[in-house]
């Protein structure tokens, strides 16, 4: 994404800041933002809703607009409400993000994969009128065989199974969340029973008692390997 880049140095120099002053202000490197200025690398979800929030710049013009100085800055409270309204008007919608640090204290036990308030938000696109949840991909998570090789940090959106759905899980991709567990498995259908299967000692038979926690992936954002 090579807008980032760019808009990363242009916010640099509207405000002023060294490349070090920078990363200080977002517990980076030097390095780091200098590979991000020069495209060798990309930030992660999560450093690019810090930055973004930090200068109040709206996150989809931050990552798909090249930004001018001007532009850089005219923004203020003013600006990203006006923003944020605007965002609104084109059925923009906030969705739970399981990002890769609140899966590392979800399995060490300091917090529940359920407490969906704990977790942080992206903007992303009114495209379904069920719950979604997005989920910062690593390879230490529980996922099927079948799994197509995804990079760390891709970020996979679920939408939640419901009876209306449910009929289109057969052999697809999908997650389980529990308080204490997530995976990722592949949707088996066999007559009226339904099975979310990691392998062939771990699968979890589905139901509709329990809202948000079976879900079927719905979009994956990719990133570029450097």
């Amino acid at each position: 994404m090579p807008k980032i880049g760019n808009n990363i140095k242009k916010i640099r120099t509207a405000k002023g800041l060294t490349q070090q002053a920078f990363a200080d202000l977002f517990e980076l490197t030097r390095g780091n933002i200098s590979s991000y200025e020069e495209n060798r690398a990309e930030p992660k979800i999560e450093t690019l809703v810090r930055i973004a929030n930090h200068f109040c710049i709206p996150l989809d013009k931050f990552i798909t607009h090249n930004l001018t100085i001007n532009e850089i800055l005219r923004y203020n409270g003013d600006k990203l409400m006006e923003e944020e309204h605007q965002l609104m008007s084109r059925k923009l919608r906030e969705v739970t993000f399981i990002s890769d640090n609140h899966y590392l204290k979800c399995s060490r036990g300091e917090l529940s994969f359920t407490e969906w308030s704990a977790f942080p938000k992206l903007v992303l696109p009114e495209t379904s009128n069920n719950q979604l949840l997005a989920l910062d991909f690593n390879n230490t998570i529980p996922h099927h065989r079948s799994l197509p090789t995804y990079l760390p940090d891709d970020v996979l959106v679920f939408e939640e199974v419901t009876q209306q759905n449910v009929h289109l899980c057969h052999e697809q991709t999908g997650l389980y969340t529990a308080a204490n567990e997530l995976m990722i498995g592949q949707y088996s259908i066999q007559g009226t029973q339904v099975e979310l299967v990691l392998n062939d000692f771990r699968k979890h038979k589905c139901s509709f008692r329990k809202p948000m926690e079976f879900w079927r992936l719905f979009a994956v954002y990719g990133h570029q390997a450097s």
